[in-house]
């Protein structure tokens, strides 16, 4: 069970490290065959959780300020894995709550009602509170990036006094 919830195969072409948040992603979500009573296998290829996480990084780069692009590998070396794990299921909810809606079928005939279950209200519900915490802390990572890129690599703006006893033991 162990080596069925690890999740067998990556996709080809991609990183160790991406293949790796692939199942990442699939352990939050759990979506596991063994674990899916109303779903036949995955509710999430590998694929579309691929797309996901490359929605996630487009969303993440097209917010301003522009600070250019970031690879997923960019983004975990900076500990951002909760963040980006976030971006990621949101991206995942709101694909699965299109499909919900486009699949809602309710049926009425001799006053007997028949619907087929329609979870995406409970797919937005979860999503919008994954997505506020999600933006708040987009835009605090983006002001941090921003202030770092303006600082330069000496780490920040040195006083005067830097340049007049400051270097001294800096051998």
């Amino acid at each position: 069970m162990t080596q069925q919830l690890q999740g067998a195969t990556g996709l080809s072409g991609m990183s160790d490290v991406f293949n790796s948040f692939v199942q990442t992603v699939r352990l939050y979500m759990r979506d596991y065959p063994e674990l899916n009573r109303l779903v036949k296998g995955e509710e999430h290829s590998s694929r579309m959780i691929a797309w996901a996480i490359m929605d996630m990084l487009s969303d993440f780069a097209g917010t301003p300020p522009n600070l250019g692009y970031f690879t997923l590998e960019m983004m975990l070396q900076r500990h951002y894995q909760s963040f980006c794990l976030r971006g990621t299921v949101i991206s995942l909810l709101q694909s699965a709550a299109i499909l919900q809606m486009r699949n809602q079928l309710n049926f009425s005939d001799g006053g007997i009602s028949v619907g087929v279950s329609d979870k995406a209200p409970q797919y937005l519900q979860f999503m919008s509170q994954l997505q506020q915490k999600y933006e708040q802390e987009k835009v605090q990572r983006k002001v941090a990036l921003n202030i770092e890129a303006a600082m330069g690599d000496a780490g920040g703006v040195h006083s005067e006094y830097f340049f007049v006893n400051g270097w001294y033991g800096n051998y």
